[in-house]
């Protein structure tokens, strides 16, 4: 069925089963132009499978298509020849595939896309409002799916895949009402109310939003997504454009083959789920600002053959202590986190390092000797290690975690030299054999503490016997261990 357009007319609650809009010069003869208006409008329909075809250059200024709560169960642009021709969707279900590269931009508002395929377009935008929404509309749109209610739609999964598009936008537009769920709004002419609804921050953050991109180095000049909820968001390609990634909760965050010739920021990235996952794998992230990023967040990360040493880090969230960093690995697939490459821990090592120095780089050495310490643990359990390294390393874990901790280094220094104290008194004979106290001992304890005290410091060296000796020389290394332990990590802030 073809369908012929008046210009500047609207189309109301129709239902079409296949339907066909070819859009030539004849439809726009002895037309005036009318700057803000659609030209073509439908409201409230509903089309099991559409086409829009153009098949020749048409002189007029703007073709604008406006859908307006429709229900599009599959959309296809068969051929645009001229380049006037916009698509607008508001507040429609829209499935289907739009890749025709002359059109002029696309774009949805409070849409929801359950299969969407964009390719080559010149703008293309995505926007929310979580408030505002008429709630009686919604309910006509609904009756012929199987969707019950307007939170039971909000929950079903949403795809959109875009690819080789000159400038996309996404974003989330919050007007500030103290408004929850279902409220009345009282028409301005008439004495009259309007239902509305407003969308909950749990149902925002529960939104089943899937988006990939794919990059064309020849092609974009700007991606921007900015206060958005995603159950998933996925990189691909050569980002030759700005990309902006801003206070956006995203779940499962997949960059793959990716690289940036431009300016990248992520800025206030984290999830709202438990066992979300951020994979990073086989890209070049050195031209990447990540700023106030909740890497602790995400239950799985992995880093896999991918350039850090040149990336920027500001204010991130990275895990508290080196068994929470376990999170982060390299994977050759995030989820198959069971299948481990073969120079797993050398992978690791090198991965923390290039970490380590972009921190060091902007002198963010709290986060950075973290890294530090974890590369060393991933270096521990490489195989072409040596043992002797190997032992190095995990004594150096456990005495003050390659430099992190002052507490180990204070204690285990307390302990042993404790420990070697009552093995040093036993052995000439001062203590256990008496019920009395000798209180000089504590006092001597102190003593016996300082690495150059004399071996006479407490008996004459006539009463010395091998085992004496022994003891005060071992404390002596331990002791002096322990101490030089404490200062490194006393030390760590220091740039050396």
């Amino acid at each position: 069925m073809e369908i012929v357009l008046k210009p500047y007319s609207k189309i109301e609650k129709k239902n079409y089963d296949s339907v066909i809009i070819k859009i030539d010069q004849r439809s726009f003869e002895n037309v005036d132009f009318e700057e803000g208006k659609s030209l073509f409008s439908f409201d409230e329909c509903k089309f099991n499978k559409i086409q829009i075809i153009n098949e020749s250059n048409i002189e007029f200024e703007d073709i604008l298509i406006h859908f307006s709560f429709c229900l599009i169960k599959s959309i296809e642009i068969i051929e645009i020849k001229t380049n006037q021709i916009s698509l607008h969707f508001h507040s429609c279900i829209v499935e289907g595939n739009i890749k025709d590269k002359n059109i002029k931009s696309v774009s949805f508002n409070n849409c929801f896309t359950l299969n969407l395929i964009l390719h080559n377009q010149k703008v293309l935008s995505f926007s929310l409002d979580k408030t505002n929404i008429p709630l009686k509309k919604w309910v006509r749109v609904l009756q012929s799916t199987d969707v019950k209610s307007l939170s039971q739609l909000l929950q079903l999964k949403q795809s959109i895949q875009i690819a080789y598009c000159k400038k996309v936008r996404i974003n989330l537009n919050d007007y500030q009402l103290n408004k929850k769920g279902v409220y009345r709004v009282k028409e301005e002419k008439v004495d009259d109310y309007k239902i509305r609804y407003c969308v909950s921050q749990k149902q925002l953050e529960s939104l089943n939003l899937n988006i990939s991109i794919d990059f064309n180095s020849q092609i974009d000049e700007l991606t921007e997504i900015k206060n958005f909820y995603l159950q998933s968001l996925s990189f691909t390609g050569i980002a030759q454009g700005k990309l902006f990634l801003e206070n956006t909760i995203v779940n499962n965050f997949f960059i793959q083959n990716f690289s940036s010739e431009l300016e990248t920021s992520f800025y206030k990235i984290y999830p709202s789920i438990d066992n979300a996952k951020l994979e990073i794998h086989n890209s070049n992230m050195n031209n990447t600002w990540f700023d106030n990023i909740n890497f602790n967040g995400y239950k799985t990360l992995s880093f896999f053959r991918t350039r850090f040493s040149n990336a920027s880090f500001t204010s991130c969230n990275f895990p508290k202590n080196s068994l929470d960093f376990e999170k982060f690995m390299t994977l050759e697939n995030i989820h198959y986190p069971d299948k481990k490459p073969q120079n797993y821990y050398k992978d690791q090592y090198e991965t923390f390092l290039q970490l380590r120095k972009s921190l060091d780089g902007t002198g963010n050495y709290y986060e950075g000797q973290k890294l530090g310490a974890i590369s060393k643990d991933a270096l521990r359990k490489t195989n072409s290690v040596a043992t002797s390294d190997k032992i190095i390393l995990c004594i150096n874990k456990i005495s003050n975690n390659h430099g992190l901790s002052i507490k180990r280094p204070i204690v285990g220094l307390f302990l042993f030299s404790i420990l070697f104290y009552v093995l040093y008194l036993l052995s000439i004979n001062r203590v256990f054999i008496s019920t009395d106290i000798d209180w000089d001992l504590f006092g001597y304890y102190f003593s016996f503490l300082d690495p150059t005290h004399r071996k006479n410091f407490l008996i004459d060296k006539s009463n010395f016997s091998v085992y004496t000796l022994t003891i005060d020389f071992a404390n002596k290394i331990v002791v002096g261990f322990f101490i030089f332990q404490f200062i490194s990590a006393f030390r760590k802030y220091v740039n050396k």
